[in-house]
């Protein structure tokens, strides 16, 4: 073998090394660990709570302890707030931003989630202050 032929093995297996990390840093980031992170989705089984704030905001209190998501609309959500509970269907065991949230009750609103966002738990009692 070469030296050429080791330098570029040995650049090639860098490379990967360093890919590896990257993708392994990207996934973290993803995942909305710091205050004001957004995602584009939730697990399911990560939720233990979704009050609703208003007709544009649900709090998502989330299993861990003082973890917090808000999911904020991309509209007023007709009769969300007055109703208190929305429903959506998945074939994942994820709430994604692509996902549409029906509204429980006779107003049967359907409502677009704009962004999932990390907030802490001061925003989140401000929040439930405003409920």
């Amino acid at each position: 073998m070469t030296s050429s032929s080791l330098t570029r093995i040995l650049f090639a297996m860098f490379a990967a090394l360093a890919g590896g990390v990257l993708a392994a840093a990207a996934v973290k980031a993803a995942d909305g660990e710091n205050v004001g992170d957004t995602q584009q989705c939730l697990q399911l089984n990560y939720i233990d709570q979704t009050p609703v704030i208003d007709n544009k905001t649900i709090l998502v209190k989330m299993k861990k302890q003082g973890s917090y998501k808000r999911i904020d609309l991309v509209n007023n959500c007709s009769g969300l707030k007055l109703e208190g509970g929305f429903a959506h269907s998945t074939s994942t065991n994820q709430l994604c931003t692509s996902d549409p949230l029906k509204v429980i009750g006779p107003v049967g609103s359907i409502c677009m989630i704009d962004k999932i966002v990390t907030i802490d738990e001061a925003e989140a009692k401000t929040l439930m202050a405003k409920k």
